[in-house]
């Protein structure tokens, strides 16, 4: 385990920066998260 995500150029940042909390988020939940898929998003 890396602790963090790089996707793509120097330049995406912020991106970088969303997958990393991300990753803290999962962290603190540990085995409380849960995926729910993504039936959850509207549209799919």
């Amino acid at each position: 385990n890396c602790g963090q995500i790089k996707t793509g150029s120097l330049s995406r940042s912020d991106r970088i920066a969303k997958y990393n909390q991300l990753i803290r988020i999962a962290e603190m939940l540990d085995d409380q998260g849960e995926y729910a898929g993504s039936s959850t998003i509207v549209g799919r």
